[in-house]
């Protein structure tokens, strides 16, 4: 079987929120959708389960895929899917024998963002008729959905910790990963093209350029002329790594010296102005900066192998049966 790598996350995302009732699945008939594929323990896996499973990942390949070819990559994932709805069937059975409470609000709270994500009550009841659901299936779906949540919120994640010691360890361990180029700090003016000539574009931003030249503050002209982004921050782009920008403007920024103007540099979007505030060669990351992120990693390690080792137990003393 698959390793459980997505299961954590597919418990916490509203999937049918996201996905479910937005994306047609076509049924052909009631006996289709209630066909049984499995039981488990004293749940059912039926299409409409499998079907409602895959939304997200069929909405995916209809994007690059047609014809024949989708229909055998929507044919390929099946035996993936089962093998996860099966799964998240074996942790609502678990968390149905240990009693887990939802209180109604909860899932009238889940049901009112499902509605408030249409302009109205006839669009909402149709994408439920369209996924062969009624309001009363989704309300059992996602109180269904919140009981393996708080099941696995209490026996996995509530017990996944890293420790300083474990974040000092990962990093020296991998220091090729928080290694950062050569980077510089840089402020930026945009004048685009479109709402002026490009030799209007070009001939303003060669007098911002003459007025920079003269002494005028970068940042000042900035908020008052640039239409980039960072206008209102005075331009400030904050740190850029070699390699980050287009070709031409990596190459002429990173030529700078700090306190060095460019003059301007045409791109599709019109002239560019950049200034160098700040340079660092190529060096490490300090822990502090990079601290945050090897938590994050070793934690969802940590949770993804806690998860798959709890669920290999419930399997362990559970009733499965694939028709």
């Amino acid at each position: 079987m698959k390793k459980n790598s997505n299961l954590f996350k597919n418990l916490f995302v509203a999937m049918l929120v996201a996905s479910a009732l937005f994306v047609p699945i076509s049924y052909s008939s009631a006996e289709v959708v209630e066909r049984i594929l499995a039981v488990v323990n004293d749940e059912i896996v039926t299409e409409q389960d499998l079907q409602i499973s895959m939304v997200p990942v069929v909405a995916q390949f209809r994007t690059t895929y047609t014809g024949a070819e989708l229909e055998e990559r929507i044919k390929a994932a099946r035996r993936d899917f089962l093998v996860k709805v099966i799964e998240d069937k074996l942790i609502l059975s678990e968390a149905k024998r240990k009693k887990v409470i939802v209180e109604d609000a909860e899932v009238d709270e889940m049901m009112a963002d499902v509605r408030n994500k249409f302009p109205g009550r006839e669009e909402y009841m149709k994408a439920i008729d369209d996924q062969g659901l009624t309001e009363k299936k989704l309300w059992n779906r996602f109180r269904d959905q919140l009981m393996t949540q708080k099941l696995v919120t209490y026996e996995v994640k509530s017990k996944v910790s890293a420790s300083p010691g474990e974040v000092s360890d990962y990093y020296k361990a991998h220091q090729s990963e928080f290694a950062q180029g050569d980077r510089i700090q840089l402020q930026h003016i945009l004048i685009r093209v479109g709402s002026r000539t490009e030799e209007e574009a070009q001939n303003f931003a060669e007098s911002l350029a003459a007025q920079l030249e003269q002494g005028k503050p970068f940042e000042e002209l900035a908020k008052a002329y640039s239409e980039g982004g960072e206008a209102k921050e005075g331009g400030q782009m904050g740190w850029i790594e070699k390699g980050q920008l287009m070709g031409e403007i990596d190459e002429k920024v990173f030529a700078l010296s700090i306190g060095q103007t460019t003059p301007p540099i045409k791109s599709s979007l019109g002239y560019h102005l950049f200034k160098a505030t700040d340079r660092q060669a190529f060096s490490q990351k300090p822990l502090a900066e990079v601290r945050g992120s090897i938590q994050d990693t070793l934690f969802k390690a940590k949770l993804r192998e806690r998860l798959e080792a709890w669920i290999t137990s419930l399997k362990k003393n559970a009733y499965i049966a694939i028709h």
